[in-house]
């Protein structure tokens, strides 16, 4: 029990950690928009295998040109109203 309890802290403890770490102002309040956003630029490193690219696309709060290419690249076009609101949301009101 005590494993599962210890496992479960450090789980949310780095998760948590990321999103302190995210220069996103509203990042703290809207977790699960964040991590959606973020998946984003995970999916893109997973496909170009470039490590460096993860730190470019959250760049700015992910309110960038490298981020836009990551949503292409993951085929997500479809949904770019939705994330200029939720990156506008996590931003915490600066504009795309």
């Amino acid at each position: 029990m005590r494993t599962w309890l210890l496992l479960a802290i450090v789980a949310v403890g780095a998760s948590l950690a990321n999103i302190l770490d995210s220069n996103c102002r509203g990042a703290m309040g809207n977790r699960d928009m964040y991590r959606k956003v973020e998946r984003v630029c995970e999916d893109c490193t997973n496909i170009y295998r470039l490590p460096q690219l993860d730190g470019l696309c959250r760049n700015r709060c992910f309110n960038n040109q490298w981020f836009l290419m990551c949503l292409h690249s993951a085929k997500r076009e479809a949904e770019l109203g939705h994330f200029r609101l939720w990156i506008s949301i996590l931003n915490a009101g600066r504009p795309w």
